[in-house]
């Protein structure tokens, strides 16, 4: 069976300056059991020996020889916890006020007995107990009160005030500072607070803290807080010559004293608490030790409500993806989607503006397009960007440049807040305006990357001067792989419906060139005039001049522009043809620019024009001189800035297309007369090609006759094995007014009517009569149409001997049916 032992009896320090007293002190208690350290005659010696060796209770004489006596001693050990009683011979009342100011645990009067001694070290040993035990219970409670007034707290400013009113309640102060560095995230919290009253706070501005000197603001986020401590005095005035918010806080709200709090969370941070007060002297070493007990049930309150932030944040991004996802299969507008996906974000990254700019992979090389979102009324809307009235007006080319200086902040993540906005609106003509007009303060700029090439930048803007930190960059990067994804889905999307509208377009194109061209097949002929036009073809094709085909009609004209295209370097691309002539002057500019659904009435849907269709390739303007003139003037713009604008188009499309002309017209004379645009003809008229016609190129109507021969007689289903002698001759000797048009059309109407292998004219050929040379070669004076008419019929009834009927009658000779010549014989009065 074992023993308990006793407890050990406290160390004690005697503090005594009469030897012999301390002496029989010591003598007395050692025989108690007490162990004493040691015995000090000032109050010097006294705190050298506590601390390096501290004790459990001192006996402390009041009176003490040296510049110190017991009294301050007291003070001192209060400081630092150290329970004592004091010794003396006798107390007068204003020592006695004196002593109880600092509270000691018992009174020895001088001479001691024994039992007195030992009676009242029991009594101070027994309080003294008591009293730590109550001090670790009112340290518990606080802890307790700490953790139940934030245990269920998600909100950092929620936080912050709730533990405000807790330590409020044991340590007063007038202000109190939340400081989080999170350095993996490179993010940067701040909160201040100020008491207005027992249990109410309000935040302290940032603006508000550091005045007009607002450069300070920078500094929030890159100044390293300092070591925890006590700041009161000559300390706290030599804090505010390195601490930008001490001396703020002291120039601005008064502050004298601040007690500043290391808070050690498990992540990699940097956190300190600080509580400051207007007074020299406001926080003592007993305030600063009770909140640092606290500080340790903060820092894991703290821990858990950042773990929780982070989770929540995970899960917003969750579900932002999730609407982005949604937003772009609803199928709407871009900027419809858009909208959607800036009310996602908003929940997690409140912002004011949200862009979408787009970088085009056509040329010409860096242009592109924004799409834009604005909030209003506390949800997004689309913001067209060409209806912001700028106070200040912007040229086309200012415009550009600005967009170009703009194009490295689009691709590579960055963060402009504060001053570095303003100085990047201040270099940026085109931030500056939006900034002015918009109210932006603050950006994020974040690549989206397609196939590993950067294909669009999404722009998150705030009016707030700090709204956004590089977490938020971070958090707007992880939302852009998301955006990616949808957004690479539209991009294939409009792609695919781009190419079907064009391969749509281009197939009705040439639907429309099969049934409707005339199919001339190549360029036929080998004769000096040809051979001429082939060298000149071959000089121009390759290069991208505008060329102007001009002859008369049935020459040919567009077999030509053919031939310069096919040997263009364009050539893999359509040659799209339009005849100026065959449309009716409202069409024709639809059908050259396009339009828009609901441009005008019957627009029911969009329609591209044949600039459009044209683009990489060529465009065959054909009957140039019959465009109206009202249209010459957009065409001409077409044509110098390569750029068109469909009716009803919201802005200009860049074209690339090499324009061909012809016309049958003498353009100069059309000039001349006011009907033809002199500007217009001197820009068509860089290259013209003049195609001869056919009756200076005789050489080469015996291999076109050929040729249509084979193609009449596939098409016909007929055997034609070559052209009659005289037939050729009189095709050589034709003046071929009409040229090759008429030339193919005389041959297949005598291979319609041939009844034999050999090709033979159904009738002679006659040319057309002029107005020069009028039927009748008689050059004696002009007669009245009714002795002309007379002498006509009497000569036929001559030549027919009388008979007006029958073959060889004068009906027949005159070319009239018998009854019409017997009503113009009696109106003549001829019998």
């Amino acid at each position: 069976m074992s023993v308990l032992e006793p407890p050990a009896l406290p160390s004690l320090l005697i503090v005594e300056d009469e030897f012999l007293i301390a002496n029989d002190l010591r003598r007395i208690l050692t025989k108690a059991g007490y162990r004493i350290e040691g015995i000090a005659g000032s109050v010097e010696e006294a705190k050298t020996k506590l601390v390096s060796q501290r004790t459990d209770i001192v006996l402390l004489d009041i009176f003490l020889a040296g510049p110190e006596t017991g009294i301050d001693l007291a003070h001192w050990l209060n400081k630092q916890a150290i329970p004592f009683v004091f010794l003396s011979a006798n107390l007068t009342d204003s020592l006695l006020e004196a002593a109880k100011v600092t509270q000691p645990f018992g009174y020895l009067t001088k001479p001691f007995r024994e039992k007195d001694v030992l009676s009242t070290l029991e009594i101070a040993r027994y309080r003294h107990a008591h009293s730590e035990e109550a001090k670790l219970r009112e340290q518990q409670q606080i802890q307790i009160a700490v953790n139940n007034a934030s245990i269920h707290i998600q909100d950092r400013e929620q936080f912050c005030l709730a533990i405000a009113d807790q330590i409020n309640q044991f340590v007063p102060f007038a202000f109190i500072t939340l400081r989080i560095g999170l350095l993996d995230d490179s993010t940067f919290y701040w909160l201040m607070l100020r008491k207005t009253g027992d249990h109410a706070f309000s935040r302290v501005n940032p603006g508000t803290l550091l005045g007009a000197d607002e450069p300070l603001l920078e500094k929030l986020d890159p100044e390293a807080p300092d070591q925890p401590g006590l700041f009161s005095g000559g300390a706290f005035d030599q804090l505010c010559q390195t601490n930008v918010l001490a001396r703020a806080c002291r120039d601005t709200f008064g502050v004298r004293s601040l007690a500043q709090f290391s808070i050690p969370l498990t992540r990699n941070a940097i956190t300190t608490l600080t509580l400051a007060r207007t007074q020299r002297d406001g926080f003592t070493a007993k305030d600063y030790q009770t909140v640092s007990l606290i500080c340790p049930q903060i820092a894991l309150t703290l821990d858990n409500l950042l773990a929780y932030e982070e989770l929540d944040r995970r899960r917003q991004i969750k579900s932002i993806e999730l609407a982005i996802a949604n937003a772009f299969r609803s199928g709407g507008s871009l900027d419809a989607m858009l909208a959607l996906v800036a009310d996602a974000i908003n929940e997690l990254l409140p912002a004011d503006f949200l862009g979408l700019y787009r970088a085009e992979r056509q040329p010409p090389a860096g242009s592109g397009k924004l799409h834009a979102v604005q909030k209003n009324g506390g949800r997004f809307a689309p913001l067209d960007l060409q209806s912001v009235r700028l106070g200040t007006p912007i040229s086309p080319s200012a415009r550009d440049a600005a967009l170009t200086a703009l194009r490295t902040c689009l691709t590579k993540p960055t963060l402009n807040v504060g001053f570095q906005f303003t100085d990047q609106a201040a270099d940026n003509l085109l931030v500056e305006l939006y900034r002015k007009e918009l109210g932006l303060q603050s950006v994020l700029y974040v690549p989206v990357f397609i196939s590993e090439q950067p294909a669009a930048s999404l722009i998150l803007a705030s009016k707030s001067p700090y709204a956004f930190t590089y977490k938020d960059l971070h958090t707007l990067q992880d939302i852009s792989v998301q955006m990616a994804l949808a957004l690479d889905n539209v991009l294939a999307f409009e792609r695919i419906n781009r190419l079907s509208e064009r391969l749509e377009q281009e197939k009705t194109y040439l639907t429309e060139e099969i049934r409707t061209s005339n199919n001339f097949g190549e360029l036929i002929g080998n004769s000096p005039a040809m051979t001429h036009l082939f060298t000149t073809i071959d000089q121009v094709a390759p290069t991208e001049a505008t060329v102007l085909i001009l002859g008369e009609t049935g020459t040919g004209k567009e077999l030509v522009a053919r031939a310069v295209h096919n040997l263009s370097t364009r050539r893999a691309r359509t040659i799209v043809k339009i005849n100026c002539a065959a449309l009716p002057a409202q069409l024709i500019e639809s059908e050259l620019f396009g339009h828009e659904r609901g441009s005008f009435t019957g627009a029911t849907e969009k329609r591209i024009g044949k600039f459009e269709l044209a683009s990489g390739g060529t465009l065959f303007l054909d009957e140039i001189g019959e465009l109206p003139l009202e249209l010459q003037a957009k065409l001409l713009r077409a044509i110098q800035e390569r750029e068109i604008e469909r009716i009803g188009g919201k802005g200009p499309i860049r074209i690339d297309v090499r324009i061909i002309a012809a016309t049958n017209r003498n353009l100069q004379q059309e000039v001349a007369e006011g009907r033809f645009r002199s500007d217009l003809y001197y820009r068509l008229n860089v290259f013209p090609i003049v195609v001869p016609p056919l009756r200076e190129r005789t050489d080469d109507i015996q291999p076109l006759a050929l040729h249509f021969l084979q193609r009449t007689a596939k098409k016909l289903g007929k055997v034609l094995t070559g052209i009659a002698n005289d037939t050729m001759q009189q095709l050589m000797t034709y003046a071929w007014p009409g040229n090759i048009r008429e030339l193919e059309h005389v041959l297949e109407r005598a291979a319609i009517l041939s009844r034999s292998t050999t090709l033979t004219l159904a009738e002679p050929l006659r040319s057309l009569p002029t107005v020069d040379e009028p039927r009748g070669s008689d050059s004696g004076p002009v007669q009245p149409i009714d002795d002309t008419m007379r002498a006509a019929i009497l000569g036929a009834l001559a030549k027919s001997g009388g008979r007006i009927r029958g073959a060889g009658g004068a009906a027949e000779l005159l070319h009239l049916k018998p009854t019409t010549l017997e009503a113009r014989m009696k109106k003549l009065g001829i019998s």
